[in-house]
């Protein structure tokens, strides 16, 4: 019987010179670009293993938008995965951080970031864009969910 995991999701984002930049993390196999995203551990909630996601995995901290942006699901060997995914104003840079060894990080225009990602958190990456644009880089982001 398939197992049902819960997971979260960051698109973490800054604004330079202007212009909006997404981070990306290389997979663990190095081979493709994906954001950070794992499972929640016992007892934690989303909000929480997004923010310790995105230190582990890119080296980042930040805001984080006190609401998902939107969820989606897949499935890996023959399990469920429903992730919740958030939007993180990154405010300090790591130069070390646990997964830097296997894991590289880049900030990357938006245009860029969407040629890189699977076409299902494509959606994300346009809504966190609409959204950072709409609020201007200082002011808090406020979130309305999707679902896809």
């Amino acid at each position: 019987m398939p197992r049902v995991y819960r997971q979260a999701a960051v698109i973490p984002y800054r604004v330079h010179e202007e212009r909006v930049e997404i981070a990306l993390v290389t997979s663990q196999s190095g081979k493709r670009w994906v954001m950070p995203k794992g499972s929640l551990d016992d007892g934690e909630d989303a909000m929480d293993a997004a923010v310790r996601e995105t230190e582990e995995e890119a080296g980042l901290i930040g805001e984080l938008v006190q609401r998902s942006i939107g969820r989606y699901r897949y499935t890996k060997q023959n399990d469920w995965y429903h992730v919740e995914v958030y939007l993180m104003r990154v405010t300090v840079v790591l130069d070390s951080w646990v997964e830097a060894e296997y894991r590289h990080r880049r900030f990357m225009p938006v245009e860029h970031a969407l040629t890189l990602l699977q076409p299902v958190l494509q959606g994300f990456v346009h809504e966190a864009a609409r959204l950072i644009r709409a609020q201007g880089s200082r002011s808090p982001v406020s979130a309305s969910v999707a679902q896809v």
